[in-house]
């Protein structure tokens, strides 16, 4: 434990309609190769969402702030056997990501609010000491659980990765990352979000595939769709 993992690229995101998104699907299947947790069909990832007492991130996000950043939690297929804590960073259409894989003991309490135990991985890791410094000046607390079925295609050059984000729901209720049983509200019935990453250019092929869609890029944000409650109460 104590892994930390980072990646930058640009990030570009569509929403689709879901008859649409199958097409995408059929047409990234013959050019891409998937990832290896979704061969057999789309995989679970859970995210738990943190903010600040002020409702920072969100309300930057609202704003069309260019610099901002999300904090989460999350797991694959609803399992403690790889749980990451994220911290986010875009500036307009670039995104940065710090990675810190924790245990799952670790996992649950954080996912009850306690980030003292980040603690436990200052020894090996910077992104614990950035992570618990933010969410301690800004008495940052578990807000939203999101959940989504993912299909996830890569290409090696200039490190490619597109998803298919389907089934987007979440709670703001149940903020347990691991409780097997979530009365999630949907947030996309009728439509998938597409998400297009890399580092350098968008390979020719890609773009030429994606361009007959026309599609239109937008500024979907699944925490922030997965706070109806919350919006509606203050906005």
């Amino acid at each position: 434990m104590g892994r930390e993992l980072y990646t930058r690229r640009k990030e570009i995101k569509y929403i689709v309609p879901l008859g649409r998104a199958l097409e995408i699907r059929d047409q990234l299947d013959r050019l891409l190769q998937r990832d290896e947790h979704c061969t057999k069909g789309p995989y679970l990832v859970r995210s738990l969402y943190f903010d600040s007492v002020g409702q920072t991130d969100f309300s930057e996000k609202l704003a069309g702030v260019m610099d901002r950043k999300k904090i989460r939690l999350r797991i694959y297929g609803g399992e403690a056997s790889l749980c990451k804590l994220e911290i986010k960073k875009k500036t307009d259409d670039r995104q940065q990501k710090l990675s810190l894989i924790v245990s799952a003991s670790d996992a649950a309490e954080l996912s009850h609010g306690n980030i003292k135990v980040l603690k436990h991985y200052y020894d090996v890791s910077e992104t614990s000491l950035r992570a618990y410094g933010i969410m301690a000046q800004g008495q940052y607390r578990p807000v939203v659980q999101i959940a989504y079925d993912r299909l996830a295609y890569r290409y090696p050059m200039y490190d490619t990765r597109i998803t298919l984000d389907m089934n987007v729901r979440s709670s703001e209720s149940n903020l347990d990352i691991f409780s097997p049983d979530v009365r999630y509200v949907p947030v996309m019935k009728e439509d998938a979000v597409l998400e297009v990453k890399y580092s350098g250019k968008l390979m020719g092929f890609l773009s030429a595939m994606l361009s007959q869609f026309h599609l239109t890029q937008g500024t979907c944000s699944k925490y922030c769709a997965g706070r109806p409650v919350y919006y509606d109460f203050n906005y």
